[in-house]
């Protein structure tokens, strides 16, 4: 199983969602909302897993565990 956080784009705006393992960005929205979006469809599409929601501060505010479609 997967994770996803979902983190601020940074100076640039926007959002990110950031692959744990590597953590790099796999995706850039304009919305949280947006990037939650992206990474339920990316678990979905592989094994699943958790999605790591962090506030405007970098905090975890949420978890959301995706299971595999």
């Amino acid at each position: 199983m997967g994770q996803r956080h979902v983190v601020p784009g940074g100076g640039g705006g926007g959002w990110k969602v950031v692959g744990a393992a590597t953590g790099s960005t796999e995706s850039s929205t304009d919305t949280q909302a947006d990037a939650i979006d992206e990474a339920r469809r990316q678990l979905e599409s592989s094994d699943g897993g958790e999605i790591l929601i962090h506030g405007i501060d970098g905090s975890v505010r949420d978890r959301r565990t995706v299971q595999s479609s």
